[in-house]
């Protein structure tokens, strides 16, 4: 590890973190200095602070849900779409009806409004077919058949929805929907709540900065496992899970970028 790197890590959850407080405190801009901070949106260091998952945890992952049949395919088919307003529109699906909740996405959609976050990729439909009915058409197949999740282990509830192949439902998706369901009765008691996460494109290029490698260097979940390990010990990030370690170097990522000259995060922000 480049200890350059890691004094940038610990400086960005710092200060990003600062942020947080002056605007939760609501004192008047600016709240930082930086001006790569100042001007791009960020998410938070701990994923539960920000705004989405926020928003799902009094609406979606509310506990008067967790015991209901649907509850864990709701929380995939919230993480697909992961955009509030919509989400809002369709309602918990306390039953599945997939003819109705296509038509109201087709609605918001007609409506020249925003369907699904542009912070999450999912798997595109064969040619020719429309996203709302192959994003319909994906949940069908996990509303039908949940995946069961070992309450004892974050890991293996991430292996087993990965192992259903549902097609919407790649690897990033899944270790999104396990971030959630941590949080609630099915994995809080997990042994390795703290310590485990799904490796994503962001945090390896993240870990690749931080370890002097080439960008692209592909980082595969075992070794990405071990290095966001010792990231969290080296960076004095012990008070973090490892999900929040994996967030945070996503985010780490976007920083540098800007900061190298790499290029730009998506979302500018109005003076932080």
């Amino acid at each position: 590890m480049l200890s350059d790197q890691i004094a940038l890590l610990q400086y960005w959850v710092r200060e990003r973190n600062e942020i947080r407080i002056l605007k939760d405190a609501h004192v008047r801009k600016p709240w930082t200095d930086d001006p790569i901070l100042r001007s791009y949106k960020f998410c938070n260091v701990r994923r539960e602070d920000d705004r989405v998952t926020k928003w799902m945890k009094v609406n979606w992952r509310h506990e008067r849900y967790w015991d209901h049949p649907n509850f864990v395919p709701a929380m995939i088919f919230a993480r697909t779409i992961n955009w509030p307003m919509t989400l809002a529109e369709l309602d918990f699906p306390h039953t599945w009806d997939p003819d109705r909740y296509l038509a109201v996405m087709d609605e918001i959609q007609a409506a020249g409004k925003k369907v699904y976050t542009g912070a999450y990729m999912i798997t595109a439909g064969p040619t020719g077919i429309r996203k709302n009915a192959w994003v319909i058409g994906n949940a069908e197949s996990y509303f039908k058949n949940p995946p069961m999740l070992p309450e004892a282990s974050i890991q293996k509830s991430w292996e087993s929805i990965i192992c259903h192949r549902y097609p919407c439902v790649g690897p990033f998706i899944a270790g999104q929907v396990i971030a959630d369901l941590k949080h609630t009765n099915i994995l809080a008691g997990a042994d390795d709540w703290m310590t485990w996460a799904a490796v994503g494109p962001g945090s390896a290029r993240g870990l690749n900065r931080i370890h002097g490698r080439e960008l692209a260097f592909n980082v595969g979940q075992e070794q990405g496992l071990k290095e966001m390990r010792n990231v969290r010990v080296s960076a004095k990030l012990e008070h973090l899970c490892l999900q929040d370690v994996q967030n945070t170097l996503c985010e780490y990522d976007k920083y540098m970028r800007v900061k190298l000259g790499q290029g730009k995060p998506r979302s500018g922000y109005p003076g932080a």
